[in-house]
């Protein structure tokens, strides 16, 4: 397509996916009562505290916010591929189409990972450490940009394996060379844990790093299975429907 057209199929994914962004924040905005009791059950039945008349406004206008743009990004990544997907040859739409379906599994598997086994001793060991020396009063706009942080720092660091799977397919690197640098990968998967969780105290970094080296492990054993699928898939290409060579 000329210039021209290219960008006004750009304006027209862009204004889809805002429209879809503000419908599903309001959304979520109208049933903000369920969603603010989901978020603090692991609390434990503790309560919130808010320090400024408009706190409890702006943040439970933030949560919806937040909940909404997870909502849509299904929608939006849709839009997204359907913009460049025009664009590309019949192998990379496969590898793209696959990565995108992979990394949305992968990134919620994360979410659901961190809410349901992490999240909750996480937060029943810092709100109660030194308990007898310290009354924890969690703040409502901390409490939830904690839990947001929490959430997609896990989301993340389970897209590991489709961002390996993208980089084999697409020949930027081997197994081998991902088993060769095996314990350089685990250093960086420490240091990415640390830096990516909000409290950085030893239980959450070592809950995002245990996963993070299984993850590892799981990526170089499915990066042998695609390059040996490739293989047989090259050399079915050059030989005939007789197991000839073609040409």
């Amino acid at each position: 397509m000329p210039l021209l057209q290219h960008l006004e199929e750009l304006r027209k994914r862009l204004v889809m996916s805002v429209i879809a962004i503000a419908v599903t924040i309001a959304g979520c905005f109208f049933f903000k009562g369920r969603l603010l009791a989901l978020l603090v059950k692991p609390l434990g039945g503790r309560h919130l505290i808010t320090l400024t008349p408009t706190e409890s406004f702006m943040t439970t206008f933030k949560v919806s916010a937040y909940a909404g743009l997870i909502v849509a990004s299904p929608f939006v990544i849709y839009q997204i591929w359907a913009f460049v997907a025009p664009g590309l040859k019949a192998k990379e739409k496969r590898v793209i189409y696959l990565a995108t379906v992979f990394t949305s599994l992968l990134f919620l598997s994360g979410v659901a990972f961190s809410w349901f086994l992490v999240l909750p001793r996480a937060l029943n060991y810092l709100l109660t450490y030194q308990g007898n020396f310290f009354n924890q009063q969690v703040q409502a706009s901390t409490y939830f940009s904690f839990v947001a942080l929490f959430m997609l720092a896990f989301g993340l660091i389970f897209e590991l394996p489709a961002l390996i799977l993208t980089l084999v397919r697409l020949g930027i690197v081997s197994p081998k060379w991902l088993a060769k640098n095996r314990k350089y990968a685990i250093l960086v998967g420490a240091i990415a844990s640390a830096a990516l969780t909000p409290s950085q105290d030893f239980v959450s970094v070592l809950a995002m790093a245990a996963p993070f080296v299984v993850l590892y492990e799981i990526s170089i054993h499915l990066s042998k299975l695609v390059k040996k699928r490739d293989r047989v898939e090259a050399a079915g290409a050059i030989k005939g429907p007789e197991g000839e060579a073609t040409g």
